[in-house]
């Protein structure tokens, strides 16, 4: 499907004319419509905010002498003296975004325009013992590659399944990765990343990520469904990410299964969550292997089901229905524009899709959503996670001036 176009800008605040005492919002105002419109000249930016000239410049030479504005040439074809243009300066500072999944543990390196200056990623170790090493690992390599010292990045943001409690200090659904609910994780974490650290929901991310680079771009009220080791939903609500009173928004792990028509779903899915284990990776296997198909992998599922495998074609069946299920008790609730399938199993919509817009046309009677396949892949947490730590590190950087 073609998503809805409109130039999404990200949102300013209203610029406060006054006396000397309020030159510092105006400033901020100005770097911040800069972001969008860069490169920029001063009339440019006079236009976009409706402050005066000699007020743009004096911010201008200001934010250029703080280094946090850089002139980046002259706009050429005028008539007359050129402008000169601004942008903000990307290595006034940087931000570190953490994915940390079940199979691998992947790292970005941004500066404050948001240009990705380096990647790494490395599989997650079995032991969670190791597992904050290994981020840490991954933190120290992507900054000694760019000489990039500590106390330039602004912002640290981490993206993990489960949602952090901030009165135990501990994370909660989290069991796809064991062992990351123990108590010493957040300090654990904070001690090697810095106690300013940013731990977010990683599907939150991934729909902030898909806002903000994918499908749902001008977008206001989507949801963005991952299917993989786990399932859970991340919430865009009148352009805002919903994440619910206690966090807890689109967990729909522990939802009731649809009704069975397959044998029981998996050993301890009290536990787990009867919804996750009868959609996820997992349950897909275990599926084939009653059907008497040697499959190792939900994607060895996928794979047969699309060189048409009678058997194959059963399990991807019976995964839409349960699909079907999960959104059926989300559609009527938050009348969603656009549903995104993400995740290693997400992005075979083109099997799910038909079944599970069946399924939903005959138990719902209200209009239905669009449905897409992600655009942004297995980068989806990642570019969230970037988008989340740039608003942070963009006010730490004018706080580190004084501001």
């Amino acid at each position: 499907m073609n998503p809805p176009t409109r130039k999404h800008l990200r949102p300013t605040p209203p610029v406060t004319r006054g006396p000397a005492f309020v030159r510092q919002d105006n400033e901020w105002a100005i770097y911040q419509h800069l972001l969008d419109l860069a490169p920029a000249s001063s009339p440019q930016l006079a236009e976009s905010t409706g402050l005066s000239k000699v007020t743009i410049s004096a911010a201008l030479n200001n934010l250029e002498r703080l280094g946090l504005v850089e002139q980046s040439g002259v706009r050429a074809g005028n008539a007359g003296r050129a402008p000169r243009l601004y942008a903000p300066r990307a290595e006034a500072g940087f931000v570190v975004a953490i994915d940390v999944g079940a199979e691998w543990i992947r790292g970005a390196l941004a500066d404050l325009t948001g240009r990705v200056v380096a990647r790494l990623e490395k599989r997650t170790p079995a032991r969670v013992a190791r597992l904050v090493a290994q981020i840490d690992d991954i933190v120290r390599t992507m900054l000694d590659q760019h000489h990039i010292a500590r106390d330039e990045v602004l912002a640290t943001v981490l993206g993990s399944p489960g949602v952090l409690d901030p009165e135990k200090g501990r994370l909660r659904l989290a069991a796809n990765l064991p062992g990351w609910e123990r108590t010493d994780l957040i300090s654990s974490l904070r001690e090697a990343l810095g106690t300013d650290i940013v731990i977010e929901n990683d599907i939150n991310l991934a729909a902030l990520g898909e806002q903000k680079h994918g499908i749902g771009r001008g977008v206001d009220n989507f949801v963005f469904m991952s299917v993989g080791t786990g399932i859970g939903l991340g919430i865009v609500a009148d352009g805002k990410l919903h994440r619910g009173a206690h966090g807890f928004a689109g967990e729909i792990a522990v939802l009731p299964p649809a009704p069975s028509t397959v044998d029981a779903p998996l050993p301890g899915a009290r536990h787990r969550g009867l919804f996750e284990a009868c959609a996820a990776a997992k349950a897909i296997v275990a599926h084939a292997h009653r059907l008497g198909l040697n499959a190792a992998s939900a994607e060895d599922v996928f794979v047969a089901a699309d060189a048409g495998d009678r058997r194959a074609l059963e399990c991807v069946a019976e995964e839409a229905r349960q699909l079907a299920w999960g959104l059926a008790s989300i559609v009527p609730i938050l009348d969603p524009t656009l549903i995104v399938l993400g995740g290693g199993i997400g992005r075979n919509g083109t099997l799910l899709l038909p079944a599970i817009r069946e399924y939903l046309a005959e138990w719902l009677l209200i209009p239905l959503p669009e449905f897409a396949i992600s655009a942004t892949g297995t980068d989806g947490v990642l570019l969230g996670a970037i988008e989340l730590g740039l608003d942070r590190a963009r006010l730490k950087a004018f706080e580190r001036l004084e501001y």
